[in-house]
């Protein structure tokens, strides 16, 4: 394995002339609305997640699930993450970006109304469908920020992963106090998350219906086919990007399935521990918005992924040790670690992508495999407090994998070629 470089990484006079049609592209488009519609876009990627694991114990008591049944609701978008994310490739080349994402929120709003159902396989159902379309819109997401804005790729990569961060917080938090205080119904909660993604379906509607105008009034190709290269899979930062990637959603849907979970066992209601997970989330924002304008500024950013690892180490160690007096404060840590780890191992993928083409190579690979190893997080969390009938086995489990991570980081983080 090699990291022999397919560009150097100066930017080519092609590669100005592409950033700039890229310029007038998102005039065409409409800056607000571009905006509007990553924002959107980075809100849903996660609420399907969050919004179920809120209302787990009574899921649970409703249709008389184990743990390793109920971890599917929480566990099963994440193995569509790994499985369906290629499928993004193969639809580029015959959809424009904007068209790809469009259809994968009308997957994610079907999906996520059909979780209200009065049946179990209905609402499995429903949560991998919704898993299905975040699967493809995952891997374009860094692609459609890298089209629409490439002047301001740190930036924006912050602000998505800011929001992907924050979702699965937004819906767990806000699922309880829907259901106890609005809707009085668990069902109809779940299927109230279906709103957001309509809305942004629309705006991302109307983003791809300007895009397609604009190449057709300047007798440009709607849509550039995507370039798989090969030697992505040969170079050794690719897959040090898929190892960070692939380990700290491990942690974050490990989290996100569990630690609500943790803290009720511990005996805090419902709605406080939702309100944990929401801390964690919210938190996340701070370092998702922040450390992808500062690594993009770095010319080497390994120091940077482990600090923001170490901050994972530290709360986890609190979640270990400390009772439900500091749940708050190490949920905060685990959200600075979180966000900071998610919003680099995306902004890695644009820094070491010599190409646009590229970067959609590089990132189904990282998010493909990546989220097939987070998959194991949930489940294997789960089967480890169903043995050990304590969390502090699994939860030292996660503690030991921050060490391969923190390698991970190191190596992707190198000044290196271009992939």
């Amino acid at each position: 394995m090699t990291d022999t470089p397919l560009r150097q990484s100066e930017p080519t006079s092609a590669a100005k002339v592409d950033t700039n049609a890229d310029l007038r592209a998102l005039r065409a488009v409409g800056t607000g609305l571009a905006v509007v519609a990553v924002v959107l876009l980075g809100l849903n990627m996660r609420l399907v997640f969050g919004s179920a694991s809120a209302v787990l114990a009574e899921i649970r008591r409703a249709y008389g699930l184990g743990s390793g049944s109920a971890a599917l609701l929480t566990t099963g978008p994440v193995v569509c993450l790994g499985l369906f994310g290629p499928l993004a490739v193969r639809a580029i080349t015959r959809w424009t970006v904007p068209v790809v994402l469009t259809g994968c929120l009308i997957l994610v709003t079907a999906g996520t109304a059909l979780r209200s159902a009065p049946l179990w396989p209905l609402l499995l159902l429903g949560t991998l469908l919704a898993g299905i379309g975040i699967a493809v819109a995952n891997v374009l997401g860094p692609v459609l920020v890298r089209l629409l804005f490439p002047h301001r790729v740190g930036i924006m990569t912050g602000l998505l992963t800011a929001l992907v961060s924050a979702s699965a917080g937004i819906a767990s938090g806000a699922t309880v106090p829907l259901d106890t205080g609005v809707i009085h119904s668990w069902r109809l909660t779940l299927l109230a998350w279906a709103a957001p993604a309509v809305l942004a379906g629309i705006a991302i509607g109307i983003v791809a219906a300007r895009h397609h105008r604009f190449h057709r009034s300047v007798g440009a190709a709607s849509h550039a086919a995507p370039q798989w290269r090969p030697i992505v899979l040969r170079s050794s930062i690719t897959w040090a990007i898929t190892g960070f990637m692939g380990l700290q959603s491990l942690l974050a849907y490990a989290m996100i399935a569990w630690l609500p979970t943790v803290y009720r066992d511990r005996g805090l209601s419902a709605e406080q521990a939702g309100l944990v997970l929401t801390a964690l989330s919210i938190s996340s924002i701070i370092t998702a918005l922040t450390v992808p304008i500062i690594a993009s500024r770095m010319h080497r950013q390994s120091v940077l992924a482990v600090t923001v690892v170490s901050l994972s180490v530290v709360g986890l160690l609190g979640v270990i040790t400390v009772g439900t007096s500091g749940a708050v404060v190490f949920a905060v840590l685990l959200g600075l670690g979180q966000g900071g780890q998610l919003s680099l191992a995306l902004t890695l993928v644009n820094l070491r992508a010599a190409s646009a083409s590229i970067t959609t190579s590089l990132s189904t690979v990282a998010q493909s495999i990546g989220y097939l190893i987070a998959a194991i997080g949930p489940i294997a969390t789960g089967i480890l407090h169903s043995v050990s009938r304590s969390w502090t086995t699994p939860l030292l489990v996660l503690l030991v994998l921050m060490f391969p991570l923190a390698i991970c980081g190191w190596i992707a983080g190198r000044p290196t070629s271009k992939v």
